[in-house]
């Protein structure tokens, strides 16, 4: 049995018998392995993952999907599943390193553990603020070709 996730966002589907069916933000699934899809079906869901690597097998409302990683979230912990960063998102999160590094040792500390609400809380803001505002900065320039197609 598979991890139970939800829908991140809300999803359309054309089901031979019914239609298309709008299935909401947070219907419950689960991921799924092949093997578990019957017979022809099996084939097919086959293709279609060695085509798109960012497609998870899920069982979602009684039916096997193919559905992108970046519109499924854990059920446990309600995080999106990690969808692979570009060169550029790298580079902005290693920019964001070195100021998160400054204000920890501005604290004074080094256990998280030991943070207050407000200084963890602004922990998260040094590295979102300066992973946005290099990103910007890469935009700007736009020296980067980093577009999949």
């Amino acid at each position: 049995m598979g991890n139970p996730m939800e829908s991140a966002v809300a999803t359309t589907w054309h089901d031979p018998v019914q239609g298309f069916l709008v299935l909401p933000v947070g219907t419950p699934c689960r991921t799924a392995d092949l093997e578990e899809v019957p017979g022809k079906e099996q084939r097919v869901f086959r293709q279609i993952l060695n085509r798109d690597a960012t497609l998870v097998l899920i069982l979602m409302g009684g039916t096997f999907r193919a559905l992108p990683g970046e519109k499924l979230r854990a059920r446990r912990t309600g995080a999106r599943l990690m969808v692979d960063p570009t060169e550029r998102e790298l580079a902005a999160m290693r920019a964001a390193g070195p100021r998160a590094g400054e204000y920890i040792e501005s604290l004074g500390k080094t256990d998280m553990a030991l943070f207050t609400v407000e200084e963890f809380t602004t922990l998260i803001q040094v590295i979102v603020s300066t992973y946005l505002e290099a990103k910007a900065t890469f935009d700007v320039n736009n020296t980067w070709d980093d577009v999949p197609f």
